[in-house]
Formats: C-alpha cells, structure tokens, sequence
C-alpha cells in the first residue's frame, strides 16, 4: 500500500469518523469545541471518547491537527480495545505522519489488534506491512491471509494480488475465481481486475480444450486400432481358421471376448481338433467356468487320456526301449554269436528314451512358456 494511497484513506476515513460519532456526543459542535469535549471526557475515563479525540488530532484538515498528541489518546482507546483507533494508530505509525516517525514494527502491532476487531484500515495497513519486500516484518504467510481478507472485504487490489499469487502457486481455478468475483464491469476501477480474471479463464478454457483434444485423439487412435484387430480376427474367422483367430485373439487383442468367440464358433463348427492343445491351458486360466471352460476341460482331459503314456505315445515311455532291445537282441532272447570276441566294433552311443522324452519335455516348454505365446508361469505345463 503506497503511502500517498495511506495518506489519502486517512482524510476520508477521518471525516468518515467524525460524521458517524457525531450522534453519539450529543452536539453537532465542530472543530475546537468538539475536541476540547472529546478530551474532557477522555479524562474521566471515556475510551470512546479517547478514540474521537485521536481521531480529530490526526485527522489532516482539523485546525488543531496533531498526530503526535494523537497518539495518546488513540493508545488509551486502543488499549481499551477500541478497534478504529488501533487502525488510526496502524495507518499513523504506517505512513510516518508528521512528527511521528515510520516504524512499520508498531504498524503491524496496531494493524493487527485492529483487524482482529473487522476495521478495514487496520486488515489493509496488515497486509500492506506484512508484504513489504526487504522489511524484517515480511511475512508471506501473514501477507496472504490478510489480502485474502481484504479481497473478502471488496478490497479489489487485494483480490487482484492474491489472485496473482494463487496463479504464480499453480492453483490457477481459485486465482480466477477471486479475480472475476471482484471484477464490477462498470467500474472504471475494476478494469485491471476484470482484465486478470478473463486472462485466467482464457487460460483455463485453453488448457481444457487442449486436454480435451488429447484426449480425443487417443480415444480415435484406440479406436482405430481395435478397428484393425477387428479386421484381422474377422478375416481368420471367415476362412474357419479357428486357431489363427483364438491364437490373434489370445496374445495380441488379449480379448476375452473374442476367444470365447473363437472357441464356440470351432467348438459349433466340430473344429476343436485344430486348435492348438496349448490354447486349451489358456482359455482354463481366462475361463474359470462357463461354456468355454467346460470346452477347455474336455479338450485337455480327452488329450491327457490319449496320451497316459508320456509324451507322443507308449512307445517313449521310460525303459521301453531298452525292453525292445532285450526282447529282440539282448543276450538272453537273442542266438546271434560275436564271431570273434576280439572284434573292434564299438557301437554307437545314442540317448536313452528317458533322454529324450526329458529333452522334448524341456524344448516343449522353452516354446510355450516363453516368448511372445508365453503361457502363465502358473501354468501346468510351465511348472
């Protein structure tokens, strides 16, 4: 707050201050007579009496103009919680009238004894003390509170200030809200506000139609990208490639939707026997019940029951080779002789039919259990 804008509230708010306890003294009698009574009464112990004494000693167009006689009346009457004369004293000791010196520590004293009791001079002498740059009174916290305040007030260069400080906080609604609360378009006044808070709402309208159009624009690109996976799914189910539709729908749409779409459609077309026995673990562990998990189930129990011997057939199970072997050339069912016990032939090493169910075992789940056809670690067949 300037101290030509401090000086100039003083002038007006003194005559204010005269008008309005007029009544209440009993005569309309001006100038020396006035104060000479507000005094006498001062003394005999009258704090409002004190305050309108202060108010007419440090009012700039009174004859008997003194503000630094003033003080003590104003003190007495602050004291006795008179909250305009806490103001009077806050504006005083704020601008450095007369023979009173500027000691803004005093000013924020008396401006907040005086906003405490609503004067608006001392909430606006408060704010203007508490942000003052470079002072040992700056305090933003305070300043903050008082300007918000203020603005409540109808102070509009409060509300513009604050609403300056809320945008600079990022909190940007509030900062538009204040501003266009305080904006009267047909004051001249409140054109610097007016203009602050249509900037904000600009601002603010911009920044939705921006996210609006992000928004937008990936909702069209998801769009059109199931349109293309649709494309692809609906071309393998027209040529009745049902494990080329269940495999797109399982690892690259990851659409329940349209793997139980897949499967129904093999499963009403008696095309099971094409799917890929893998894809039956699968739609298990998406379908824990209903009609494509009862599929599954089957599926998987009729190719467990075709294949109770191991892997591929019986013929591979453990041990079976080395019984062929007995049974058609091992020693005890064989009649063939060595011609020659010093014969050099070696035979061949090759790996036992445990090997190599245990490899096939091991090359099945390096295909299915990892990779892009990656099946759940959870899975019976990745265990």
């Amino acid at each position: 707050m300037p101290v030509k804008r401090v000086m100039r509230r003083l002038g007006i708010l003194v005559a204010l201050a005269v008008a309005a306890l007029a009544p209440t003294t009993g005569t309309s009698a001006q100038g020396g007579g006035d104060l000479a009574q507000a005094t006498a009464r001062c003394e005999a112990g009258d704090r409002a009496a004190c305050s309108r004494a202060g108010m007419l000693l440090s009012d700039v167009d009174n004859p008997a103009y003194d503000p630094f006689l003033s003080l003590r009346f104003l003190q007495q009457a602050c004291t006795a919680k008179e909250a305009a004369a806490c103001g009077r004293l806050a504006l005083i000791f704020y601008a450095g009238e007369g023979d009173v010196e500027r000691d803004l520590a005093s000013a924020g004293n008396f401006a907040v004894q005086a906003c405490s009791g609503q004067d608006r001079d001392g909430c606006e002498v408060a704010e203007a003390v508490f942000a003052e740059p470079g002072s040992p009174q700056f305090d933003a916290e305070r300043a903050l509170r008082y300007r918000r305040v203020n603005c409540s007030a109808g102070n509009r260069r409060s509300c513009i200030d604050l609403a300056r400080i809320l945008y600079s906080l990022d909190d940007r609604l509030p900062a538009e809200q204040i501003a266009l609360s305080a904006c009267m378009p047909d004051d001249p006044a409140s054109a610097e506000v007016c203009a602050f808070g249509a900037r904000l709402q600009s601002l603010r309208h911009q920044a939705e139609a921006e996210r609006q159009a992000a928004i937008d624009a990936a909702r069209n690109a998801r769009m059109q990208a199931e349109a293309q996976e649709q494309a692809v799914f609906d071309r393998y189910m027209a040529r009745r490639d049902y494990d080329g539709a269940l495999y797109y729908s399982l690892y690259h749409m990851r659409s329940k939707r349209h793997a139980e779409e897949a499967t129904l459609a093999a499963s009403r077309a008696g095309a099971l026997s094409t799917i890929f026995e893998d894809h039956f673990y699968v739609l298990e562990y998406w379908f824990p019940s209903g009609p494509v998990a009862q599929i599954a189930a089957s599926q998987i129990a009729r190719n467990k029951r075709s294949n109770e011997c191991g892997i591929w057939n019986c013929t591979n199970m453990p041990g079976a080779s080395s019984a062929r072997w007995q049974a058609q050339r091992g020693s005890s069912g064989s009649s063939y002789t060595p011609r020659s016990s010093g014969s050099s032939f070696q035979p061949v090493s090759t790996p036992s039919s445990a090997d190599i169910a245990k490899q096939t075992r091991d090359r099945y789940r390096f295909n299915n259990c990892t990779g892009s056809r990656r099946l759940s670690s959870s899975h019976p067949v990745c265990q």
